[in-house]
């Protein structure tokens, strides 16, 4: 019955213009709270076919509500294009317990459980639309960003390959062995405020929110698990928008029995705690440089296609 409703609202959304028919908000129930997340389904979603699910996570302080326009639509855009369900779940209090880093946060505090929340959450998605979960990716920023990789540590058997936006790894995940591998694509800014490229304190606002190592450990941590050993590309992206004030760095690494299993380092020279492709949401003192020269949006979605063949 879900999906018959599910099918006609979609014929009546697609009436709107393209950013009104963006999400429909979502409700489940985890260990007695009720927590939500935003769907959005392509126009032509056809029970036939099993869709890849892409979960994109807010940072702290944001909302799911937030993400499709802070990424100006593009995961909706290339949901419609390519055929997958966008999801945009909404953490605890606007934050998300990643791990034992952040002990001011309030989701840390309470010890909310946002691994089960994605347990349940995938399980509902399951049964009300048609989905592969062989193919299930989730990506975030910051706080988001530390999240996906406990996803990937806690959950390897469910997640296929995660993007990493303005986060490293903690010192507590880099305890923890994933059961499987999972590939890993880290953009990250080498003159981010927040969170130091190269390790140490996350500062905001100028309170302390916890250690992190460098991006390079983080990126060696996911080399090891994955067994990618195989440098297989290191370039300099072309400087498409010199108006940024920062450039791209990519280094590809891969497994050498399985060229699917991987693990990406886009180090974005000069670049601050932001998505690349996204406009300047806070000054450039408090968050520094957005880049320009790519989308961030593109680079997560080709990957994770890349990954999956």
């Amino acid at each position: 019955m879900y999906k018959i409703l599910l099918s006609i609202t979609l014929v009546f959304l697609t009436e709107l213009t393209f950013s009104q028919r963006w999400t429909e908000t979502m409700h489940v129930e985890v260990d007695g709270l009720e927590r939500n997340y935003e769907l959005f389904v392509p126009e032509n979603y056809s029970e036939g076919n099993d869709y890849p699910v892409v979960f994109v996570l807010h940072g702290g302080g944001g909302k799911a509500g937030r993400m499709p326009r802070f990424t100006k639509y593009r995961f909706n855009e290339l949901a419609e294009r390519d055929g997958f369900i966008a999801v945009y779940p909404n953490g605890y209090k606007k934050g998300w317990n990643d791990g034992d880093r952040d002990t001011l946060a309030v989701a840390r505090r309470l010890n909310i459980d946002d691994v089960g929340f994605f347990d349940v959450l995938i399980d509902d998605l399951d049964k009300k639309l048609s989905i592969d979960r062989d193919r299930v990716f989730a990506c975030g920023i910051s706080n988001g960003g530390f999240m996906v990789q406990r996803l990937a540590l806690e959950r390897s058997e469910v997640f296929k390959a995660i993007a990493v936006v303005a986060a490293n790894m903690s010192e507590d995940q880099q305890q923890i062995v994933p059961e499987n591998p999972v590939s890993v694509l880290f953009i990250c800014g080498n003159a981010d405020p927040l969170v130091p490229y190269n390790g140490g304190p996350v500062t905001v606002l100028k309170q302390k929110r916890g250690e992190v190592v460098s991006v390079d450990k983080s990126v060696n941590f996911w080399k090891q698990q994955n067994g990618c050993f195989e440098l297989a590309e290191e370039s300099e992206l072309p400087d498409t928008n010199t108006s940024d004030d920062c450039t791209v760095h990519k280094t590809v690494w891969k497994n050498p029995d399985d060229p699917n299993i991987r693990v990406v380092n886009l180090r974005v020279e000069n670049g601050g705690h932001t998505w690349p492709g996204t406009r300047q949401y806070l000054p450039k003192k408090l968050i520094g440089n957005v880049n320009q020269d790519i989308d961030g949006c593109d680079v997560i979605w080709e990957f994770f296609k890349s990954v999956s063949l």
